[in-house]
C-alpha cells in the first residue's frame, strides 16, 4: 500500500466526499458498537492492564477502535483507487464545467411550479379520501 495520493489536487471534494462517508460510517459502526456493549453489559472482563499506568484495557474499548480502523484504510484506498478516482475526478469536471446550473429566477420560477403542484396533488388526495369515506358509510351502514 502506497502513501502517495493519485493525481493528487484532482476531484478533493469528490473523493474527500466519498473518504468522508466511509469514516462515517465507520464510526456509527463503531459507536453502535460501543452502546451495544455497554447496554447489554457484554466485555467488562479486563484483558490486560497497562503497566505503569494501571489502566484496564476491557473488551468493550478495544473492539471498537478494531471495527473503525478498517474504515478508515478504506476510505484511504478508495480515494487513492484509480477506477474509482478517475470516475469521481471526471464527475466533479463535468458538474464544474459541463453543467448548466439554472440561474437564481429559474431556481425560483421552478420552485413555485413544484410547491403548486404538490398542493393540487394533495387536495387532489384530500378530497378523494374523504369521497371514499362517505361512499364508505353509505355502503357499510
Amino acid at each position: 500500500m502506497s502513501f502517495r495520493l493519485y493525481k493528487e489536487g484532482q476531484g478533493r471534494w469528490a473523493r474527500g466526499a466519498l473518504a468522508s462517508i466511509v469514516f462515517l460510517v465507520g464510526l456509527f459502526a463503531s459507536i453502535s458498537l460501543s452502546q451495544w456493549f455497554d447496554g447489554n453489559g457484554w466485555g467488562t472482563d479486563v484483558l490486560f492492564t497497562i503497566p505503569f499506568l494501571n489502566i484496564a484495557i476491557q473488551t468493550q474499548s478495544l473492539l471498537p477502535p478494531l471495527i473503525l480502523v478498517p474504515f478508515l484504510l478504506g476510505g484511504y484506498w478508495y480515494y487513492n483507487q484509480s477506477r474509482v478516482s478517475d470516475f469521481l475526478i471526471d464527475t466533479e469536471h463535468e458538474l464544474q464545467h459541463k453543467v448548466t446550473w439554472p440561474t437564481r429566477q429559474e431556481t425560483v420560477k421552478n420552485s413555485i411550479v413544484v410547491v403548486i403542484t404538490c398542493i393540487v396533488i394533495m387536495g387532489w388526495i384530500v378530497l378523494a379520501d374523504q369521497a371514499f369515506k362517505a361512499l364508505q358509510t353509505v355502503v357499510y351502514h
